[in-house]
């Protein structure tokens, strides 16, 4: 079922520069946390017991999801606080569970391709012992109203009082312009290690009333800001194009090519989705390719240098021999 948002989600705009972060504070203190890389879901609590869940869905309108929400690892069905609640977070499976996961896969069946789509197809499960066997965690980001609590106007004191109601909160720290180059480079030097999905990090002002009176945009909000990695680039040759079949009938082309490092991994293969990008991205044996690892995580193809073409889908399956259909 499909549920309107009381109060809609924006999207944050986005820098790529820790210039441009240290710019946008104004010599306020922020807060720096994960941008987690998985399925926002927002919570609404009455009378201290979990009424709905709603995915983000088009910041509007979302899909109603409680009773899978109310199977996730670390979601607090019943809380102190007895007002009406409603906070954000966003719901990820960790690394180390995505990997066991995968190993549970019977000989034959397709691996699942990454945390934050197992998730979102988790969330979605129509029978929530599925969920419930997926290790789904739900961290918060934002809290959006609980009248009746003074928060002295920070949003650090927000986060601590989440947590003092049973809630996990994004992993974060209280900067300021002076701090905040150092403290971006903390976060950065912990991806590898990092069991938490994340495409980047967020900047959040602490002091409510200043940060609201910024206002927004047709898009974004001006309180919060998304700074997002840096990719690293390596130019190599491509080798090949490998035709995936996947658990679904899909059969998804992989691209192959001359090893390069890339994020302190050495890297030879990266997945091209499907047949509309390899035709966009004239892709042909031999070309130069340009790659990196999307969210230092993902490889993939940034542009074709020489753009040869003539690369095309294959006429029979890969695995069974039956005859494709493209469309």
């Amino acid at each position: 079922p499909k549920r309107e948002h009381e109060f809609p989600m924006l999207s944050l705009d986005k820098t790529k520069e820790v210039a441009d972060l240290i710019a946008w504070t104004k010599g306020q203190k922020s807060l720096l946390s994960w941008k987690m890389d998985g399925l926002t879901i927002v919570l609404t609590y009455r009378e201290g017991m979990l009424d709905q869940a709603v995915t983000r869905g088009n910041g509007y309108i979302g899909e109603l999801v409680t009773n899978n929400v109310k199977n996730f690892v670390n979601v607090p069905v019943k809380i102190p606080y007895q007002e009406e609640l409603v906070l954000r977070g966003e719901a990820v499976i960790r690394y180390s569970d995505f990997r066991k996961i995968n190993e549970t896969l019977k000989e034959g069946e397709a691996l699942y391709k990454n945390p934050r789509n197992l998730c979102s197809g988790s969330v979605r499960q129509l029978n929530p012992a599925i969920t419930k066997e997926r290790q789904v965690y739900w961290y918060a980001f934002g809290l959006v109203s609980a009248p009746g609590v003074d928060f002295h106007n920070s949003r650090k004191a927000q986060f601590e009082w989440l947590q003092a109601q049973g809630f996990d909160t994004v992993e974060y720290v209280l900067t300021d312009e002076n701090r905040l180059a150092a403290d971006v480079a903390d976060f950065e030097g912990r991806i590898a290690s990092n069991d938490v999905p994340s495409d980047g990090l967020v900047l959040l002002m602490d002091d409510i009333a200043y940060g609201e009176s910024l206002g927004q945009t047709a898009k974004f909000p001006r309180n919060a800001i998304a700074f997002k990695w840096r990719d690293e680039t390596q130019t190599t040759v491509l080798t090949a194009i490998e035709w995936s079949p996947s658990r679904t009938g899909l059969i998804n082309p992989v691209a192959l090519f001359d090893p390069v490092e890339l994020e302190g991994t050495t890297v030879s293969r990266a997945s091209v989705h499907n047949v509309s990008i390899v035709k966009s991205l004239e892709l042909g044996l031999g070309d130069k390719i340009v790659v990196y690892k999307a969210n230092m995580i993902i490889p993939q193809i940034a542009e074709n240098l020489t753009k040869s073409g003539g690369l095309h889908p294959p006429k029979h399956c890969p695995s069974c021999q039956g005859e494709t259909i493209l469309k």
